[in-house]
Parts: C-alpha cells; sequence; structure tokens
C-alpha cells in the first residue's frame, strides 16, 4: 500500500512539474566551441532527468553484471551442499537398513561439500564397524576428531561403545578412562566406565567411581548396590590370591556397611579360611555376623575354623543349638569342631542329625572317616557308599576325588 502510494505521489508530481514547465517561456543554450545548441526549458529538463536515469540503470546493470560470478558460485555452493545432504540422509537410510557398504561410500562421497562432515565421519565409522572394517573404523574417529575438535566427548562415547561391541574392553577402558578425566561428572561416561571396569574386574576403581556414580549417573539404588557388592566381593577374591595381608588391607579399604554385606562377610571368611584358618579375628568377626544375621554360609565358615582353642569354638556353636536345634547346617559345624575336639561320640552323633535332616556328601564324608577312625567298618562302608552317592550332584566340594577313592576302597 505504501509503494502504491508513493508511485502515484511521484506520478503526479511528473504532471505537475510537466504542465509548468510547458507553461513556462524559457529557453536553454548550451554552446561547447563552434557547436551551439538551443531548446526549450521543458526539453532540456526532461533530456537531463532521462539522463541520470539511464546513467542510474547503466550503474545498476553494471553491478548486477559484476556480481554475477559470486552469485553463481553461490548457486553452485549451495546445490553442492544440497547434494551432500541428500547424500547423508541415503547413508544414513542405508545404515538402518543394514546395507554397510553402501552407506558408508553415500556418507564420504559427500563429505568435503558438507555443513556437518563430524555427522559423516561417525556415521561412516559406524558403518565400516558394522562391516569389519576396523582400520577405516578408526580412520573416519580420527578424521571426526579433525573436523570437529569440539565433538571429542560424542567422538569418544561412540570409539568406546564400538569397542565394547567388539568386546575390545581393555581399549575400551582406556578411552573411557581418558574421558573421564576431560568429563569427570558425565554420566553415560561414568555408566560405561562401571561397566567396563565390571568386565574387567577393576574393583578397586569401582570403588573409586562410586561416589561419582552416586551423584551423577542416575542409577538407581538396587544396581549401585550390586554394584558396590560385586565390587567389594572381587576386590576380597582377588586380594586373597596375593595372601593374608593384601586380603586384610582390602577388608580395611572397605567402606564400614559394606563389611556387614553377608556376601562380602563370606568372600573374607573364605579367604582367611584360605590362609589362616586358626584366625581369631575371624572367629570374632563370624561370632558377630551370626548375631547379627543368621545365615547358613556363616554357620558353614564357623565350623571349618581350626583356632588353637578348639574347645572354646565347640562350645559356642554347641550353644547356638539350644535356639536353632533342627538346623542342619549348624550341626554339621558343631560335629566339625567336636571331631577337632576329638569327642567322637559326639561328634558322631551330630553328623548322624546333620545326614538325617539333610544329606549331603561332605556331611556322609566326614561321619564315614569318624566311623572308619573308630573302627566300625560296615558303619563306614555304608557312609561312604551314601557319600559318593550324593557326590553325584556336588560339584563345590574339595575333596570329592577323594571321597570317591574311599568310598571304593571301604566297598572292596
Amino acid at each position: 500500500m505504501k509503494r502504491l502510494f508513493l508511485i502515484l505521489l511521484v506520478l503526479f508530481a511528473s504532471a505537475a512539474a510537466a504542465i509548468w514547465f510547458h507553461e513556462q517561456s524559457g529557453y536553454v543554450l548550451v554552446s561547447v566551441g563552434d557547436l551551439a545548441v538551443e531548446t526549450s526549458l521543458f526539453f532540456a529538463v526532461g533530456a537531463l532527468v532521462a539522463t541520470v536515469l539511464g546513467l542510474l540503470l547503466l550503474v545498476g546493470l553494471l553491478r548486477r553484471l559484476g556480481a554475477l560470478p559470486g552469485g553463481v558460485r553461490r548457486w553452485l555452493a549451495d546445490r553442492r551442499i544440497g547434494r551432500s545432504r541428500g547424500r547423508l540422509v541415503q547413508g544414513l537410510v542405508r545404515l538402518t537398513e543394514g546395507d554397510y557398504p553402501e552407506a558408508e561410500r553415500s556418507l564420504i562421497r559427500a563429505v568435503d561439500n558438507s555443513e556437518t562432515p563430524v555427522l559423516h565421519y561417525l556415521s561412516a565409522a559406524w558403518a565400516a564397524h558394522r562391516a569389519g572394517a576396523e582400520g577405516r573404523r578408526d580412520s573416519y574417529l580420527a578424521l571426526a576428531e579433525k573436523a570437529d575438535p569440539n565433538a571429542r566427548l560424542a567422538i569418544g562415547l561412540l570409539q568406546a561403545q564400538l569397542y565394547i561391541e567388539d568386546e575390545q574392553w581393555e581399549t575400551a577402558f582406556a578411552t573411557l578412562n581418558l574421558l573421564q578425566e576431560r568429563y569427570p561428572r558425565h554420566e553415560r561416561v561414568l555408566s560405561m566406565l562401571a561397566r567396563a571396569c565390571e568386565v574387567l574386574g577393576e574393583w578397586e576403581r569401582v570403588l573409586d567411581l562410586l561416589p561419582r556414580l552416586r551423584r551423577h549417573a542416575g542409577m538407581d539404588a538396587a544396581r549401585l548396590a550390586e554394584l558396590e557388592r560385586n565390587a567389594a566381593i572381587g576386590l576380597l577374591d582377588q586380594a586373597a590370591r596375593q595372601g593374608r595381608d593384601a586380603l586384610e588391607r582390602a577388608w580395611e579399604r572397605l567402606p564400614r556397611p559394606m563389611q556387614d554385606e553377608p556376601d562380602v562377610v563370606v568372600a573374607y571368611a573364605d579367604g582367611m579360611l584360605r590362609h589362616t584358618p586358626n584366625s581369631g579375628q575371624l572367629e570374632k568377626r563370624l561370632r558377630l555376623a551370626l548375631r547379627r544375621n543368621w545365615d547358613a554360609r556363616f554357620v558353614d565358615r564357623y565350623g571349618r575354623l581350626q583356632v588353637d582353642d578348639p574347645e572354646r569354638v565347640f562350645n559356642v556353636a554347641e550353644g547356638w543349638l539350644r535356639e536353632h536345634p533342627e538346623d542342619p547346617e549348624l550341626l554339621l559345624a558343631v560335629g566339625r569342631q567336636a571331631i577337632r575336639c576329638r569327642l567322637w561320640g559326639r561328634a558322631r552323633s551330630y553328623l548322624e542329625a546333620s545326614v538325617a535332616r539333610k544329606p549331603s556328601a561332605e556331611a556322609w564324608y566326614l561321619l564315614a572317616d569318624l566311623l572308619e577312625h573308630m573302627g566300625e567298618r560296615d558303619g563306614a562302608r555304608r557312609a561312604y557308599r551314601r557319600a559318593a552317592e550324593q557326590a553325584g550332584g556336588f560339584r563345590s566340594l574339595p575333596e570329592l576325588e577323594s571321597l570317591r577313592e574311599a568310598a571304593g576302597k571301604a566297598t572292596a
């Protein structure tokens, strides 16, 4: 509307000016050397206006012609960018369809003209990985980092994910450690690093990560509890293979609440029984653990103690029978300690009570060995036979082979 009004105003002014100049009686004389031109004022003004408008049009035309190469270049560049964008879409479609070689070709073919080359390289790295071309995959990842250094986090996470898919856990662990140093609170980095540590048995590293995992990783409480428990058990198992001192240091390294976890207590007890079954400290810890939580595994480990004062352990275990008279694990544990105290009759009665309530290869074997020691060879032979029968489904008994040999001898 404004533009129309302006045009009308110009036309009106032009018409008024033309009428005014037409009514004027003056003239214009232009003399250049011997040449003289005389004309009316109206024609002279019209010629001047026409000359100015012609010059303006000529200047505009020249400017357009001068800008033509740049415009052509921009048009060609826009066309190349559009073609690159189309190939990116085509490559992503092929990647989704599982045509990895074609996806890789489409993604790389137009990367030079792309506005987002890092996206081309990352997608191509994924396609090369799925096609089994690890060399090209790593090359694309390196090119992606050069193309956009600000995308290091995304590139590193994809790299670690691809290593994990190939089960290259050590390489993934190294990559994630570097990422965690740069991005110490990133949720996905922490979660993936915790997983790599779990697979590789880097339990001490898991324990170091747990505070950050609780604050930043977004894991649920059950998963965090499981991770912490596995880390504690794994750390104790590793330390137990190194010796008692290492086991004690690992135990002290654990948070106090974790030292009350039943699975952790069992792992610690197994390690101590391997190195020092006569540990009075272990006896105290098992006794306190049983006071807090009556667990058959604690009872079993208590029965395996070989302390210097076996009567004290026997009396404590036998005292528990007042509250748990039908507990087969407790009866077996008391029978073990009675054997160490050389109380043959009481040991026999406790072992017989244990196998009567819950037959096991181990209990039958101990009873058979005891009966043989007491000279009751027929009873020992029967007990060995029962032990061998039970051993058919028993795989964790260390004395299994000895048990079978002993059963064969007693039968012969």
